[in-house]
């Protein structure tokens, strides 16, 4: 069976903790981050590499419709 890679599956979490943390603003379509870096890595219960957790900040958008939040994919 395939083993799928560690890193990845904690970027996904890491990525899950501060999605569920954040407030989804109906009227623009963002999804807005209410906590800080140092709160997702006291949400993990596993050790963990600082450089898979985002820099993230309370108000900082993460998901805009434009494309242009700080979890998408730059193009």
């Amino acid at each position: 069976m395939h083993k799928r890679n560690q890193h990845k599956q904690q970027e996904r979490r890491i990525r899950g903790i501060i999605l569920r943390g954040s407030h989804y603003d109906r009227n623009t379509g963002e999804s807005i981050s209410k906590i800080t870096r140092l709160d997702v890595l006291a949400q993990l219960k596993e050790p963990v590499e600082v450089h898979l957790v985002p820099d993230v900040e309370v108000g900082e958008v993460l998901v805009d419709p434009r494309g242009n939040g700080s979890l998408q994919a730059a193009d």
